[in-house]
């Protein structure tokens, strides 16, 4: 049979569904006509349709360099790389098509996605803007686009991208971009938004599994706890290889509780379901860890209890659903010990304002200081903190590539900013990227994890016998705070009470906290401070998303009776409204158990007397080591009469309130520009280096 008929009955074959005989006549052409172009090109996509993509791009390899100008064996060679994940070399094939080829549109769009698989999101975006110039009405163009944007953290850009996709792509395709279109909602914490786009998502596509893990996870964002588990049961129903949605709706935790009583009962049942899930099966996968929801409850360490027995047991759980991973070698050689620091999204704000006074201060002659970001937030973190004697690592949001990533950077010893706020940061540690790892206040409370090395905490807020409390090996410095911090700087024009609504003859008590940490215990000593002071007004800010908000309020109404009159619950603010709020309240009150950290330094850094209880727990004594670096302890309360005693009678009596806004402004540069912060942090990092 001629080549041309070969061809003709292959494509034929092809296009009714026979792949399996197109690829026997397609090879047969081959066979009998080694290289042709046409149905090397052929069977190269035939291959590509069918996942073999290393066939496909062994067939198209040598025809792209035969013939570079024509756009299918260019094009398509490099759209094979960038599926395979070969990057790196896809990027120079797809720029060499646009070069040659600058009205072909599918290479530029192609290219953006190779840039945006590299991490080259600023690269990415220039592609898609010129492409879309080019052909506006293409709509994986614009959903493309809105994807790279969604990982650059530009969500109001991404949104707009999201809704130009569904013009001009067809209504079947459009629950997926739904459902990107919601995250962006959730990304900005804006979870009812989500919630109802998603909602018009599973209209179109009811058993729609990425839609309904989203509005599970809108729902939980919402604190509609039982919605929530609900639609992630389901998910888990839907798609059994992933069991652990299931795991995550029987561990959900409301961010409010009623009283002690309803903490101790929800800690009985997460105990019982830890039992209940040792023994079932199940293996996580290691690709899909930072967005699994496997980690224990964050919302544990609002509850006031010591946690290690609770977190030790679900990571024994966990254990063996993980492979077992052993730390890389020691790096040999070289005089400074590299020093890693790892953070990701959503968690880059607070460390940038807690490191950017420490890293510049840091010896560069005996360390090597290595800054981990996960994009998005790579590009803010890094305008923050400069290159100055950094090296910068841009991660990927996958766990297990991340992990792979920092074992390549070979650090000496990893500092994990947090662990357990998310999954990712939770699971990251569990793969061993470095020979040494860990962690310290940022997240101030155990880990649980048998795979972190140390614990690092202060003399100033731990208690004796600590150790109990933490699984790690706990390692205390002898006398700083944690960070070299800045005093907070009031504006210019600082706003006054009439700015947010208050009366200048009401005695302003501020509890400056995420609501979460207002624990029950806060409940009756406002009820004291409100009962003895009657011109007493206790002010509270709201969270980001306010899910807390409705659940507090509600509580302390039946708490407080008539008295929750006088509870302001204040929206969030800009950082100088909040400052200048600060600046306006007679007294600052910390709550039990959970007590300001960089809130405290902002009430002290303003000289605002802050009323705190000590406690067991590290959380519950930030401002109790604050006091004590600056050799003041009056505002310590010894008991919760005592702590009602200080408030009134500092709120109530101007000299009083005047003598400790001397002592405040007297004494708090011990805590600003704190060199033991540097000093000691070395001084820690030398001991375990020496431990290893």
């Amino acid at each position: 049979m001629p080549s041309h008929d070969l061809l003709q009955q292959a494509l034929r074959a092809q296009r009714s569904g026979d792949v399996s005989n197109a690829a026997v006549l397609l090879q047969r052409l081959l066979d009998d006509r080694p290289g042709d172009p046409e149905a090397t090109l052929h069977l190269a996509l035939l291959h590509a349709g069918q996942g073999r993509l290393t066939a496909a791009r062994d067939l198209l390899a040598p025809l792209a360099a035969r013939y570079p100008n024509v756009p299918a064996a260019v094009i398509n060679h490099g759209e094979i790389l960038r599926r395979l994940g070969e990057f790196d070399a896809a990027i120079p094939v797809l720029e060499g098509a646009v070069a040659r080829m600058p009205d072909q549109p599918v290479a530029r769009f192609n290219l953006a996605l190779a840039l945006r698989g590299a991490g080259r999101l600023d690269e990415a975006l220039t592609h898609y803007a010129e492409a879309l110039r080019r052909q506006p009405d293409h709509g994986d163009g614009w959903y493309n686009q809105g994807n790279a944007q969604l990982d650059a953290g530009l969500y109001d850009d991404a949104r707009t991208s999201y809704q130009q996709a569904l013009k001009h792509l067809p209504r079947a395709r459009h629950a997926k971009v739904l459902n990107n279109l919601a995250s962006a909602h959730i990304l900005q914490r804006r979870p009812a938004q989500a919630a109802r786009v998603l909602r018009d998502t599973l209209t179109l596509a009811p058993d729609y599994t990425d839609g309904h893990l989203n509005l599970a996870v809108a729902e939980e964002r919402q604190g509609h706890t039982d919605a929530a588990a609900s639609g992630y049961r389901r998910v888990a129903r839907l798609r059994p290889e992933h069991w652990w949605h299931a795991l995550h709706a029987d561990t959900l935790c409301p961010d409010v509780f009623e009283d002690n009583a309803a903490i101790d009962a929800w800690r009985e049942g997460f105990a019982a379901t830890i039992e209940r899930w040792r023994d079932r099966p199940g293996q996580l996968d290691l690709t899909l860890l930072e967005n699994s929801g496997a980690e224990p409850p964050a919302t544990l360490m609002y509850q006031g209890r010591d946690d290690r027995l609770l977190k030790s047991a679900y990571a024994d759980m966990i254990t063996p659903r993980l492979p077992a991973f052993e730390p890389p070698p020691p790096r040999a050689g070289g005089e400074r010990r590299r020093i890693g620091m790892v953070v990701n999204h959503g968690h880059e704000g607070i460390f940038i304002r807690s490191l950017q006074g420490v890293l510049p201060r840091l010896d560069r002659r005996r360390f090597e200081i290595v800054v981990a970001v996960t994009r998005p937030a790579l590009h803010q973190t890094r305008a923050a903190l400069g290159d100055d004697g950094l090296t910068w690592l841009a991660l990927s949001p996958r766990v297990d590539q991340a992990a792979e990533q920092l074992r390549a950077a070979r650090l000496d010893l990893l500092y994990h900013w947090e662990v357990g706020s998310d999954s990712f940061n939770y699971f990251l540690p569990w793969l061993r990227p470095a020979p040494l790892q860990y962690t310290s206040w940022a997240w101030p409370l155990t880990t649980g994890l048998p795979a972190m090395d140390f614990f690092l905490s202060s003399e100033l807020v731990e208690t004796e016998h600590a150790q109990r409390r933490y699984r790690e090996p706990l390692l205390t410095m002898p006398g700083n705070m944690f960070t070299w911090a800045e005093p907070p700087r009031l504006a210019d024009r600082p706003p006054r009470r009439a700015d947010f609504g208050l009366s200048a003859n009401e005695h302003l008590y501020l509890c400056h906290q995420n609501p979460r940490k207002i624990h029950p215990d806060f409940d009756p000593l406002v009820a004291a401070i409100l009962e003895r002071d009657p011109a007493g007004r206790l002010l509270l800010i709201g969270s980001q998303e306010g899910a807390e908000a409705g659940p507090l309020r509600q509580r302390l109404q039946r708490r407080l009776g008539p008295l929750a009159e006088r509870v302001s619950l204040l929206p969030r603010m800009d950082r100088q409204r909040y400052l200048g709020l600060v600046n306006q309240v007679d007294v600052a009150l910390d709550p039990p158990h959970y007590t300001g950290a960089n809130t405290s330094f902002d009430a002290l850094g303003l000289a605002v007397p802050l009323i705190t209880l000590p406690s067991t727990l590290l959380r519950g004594n930030f401002t109790s080591g604050l006091y004590r670096r600056m050799g003041l302890t009056g505002l310590i309360a010894r008991d919760t009469g005592h702590y009602v005693d200080l408030a009134v009678s500092v709120a109530t009596d101007p000299a009083l309130r005047d003598h400790w806004h001397t002592l405040l402004r007297e004494h708090n540069g011990a805590i600003f520009h704190d060199s033991r912060a540097i000093t000691e942090l070395q001084d820690a990092w030398d001991i375990m280096l020496r431990a290893h």
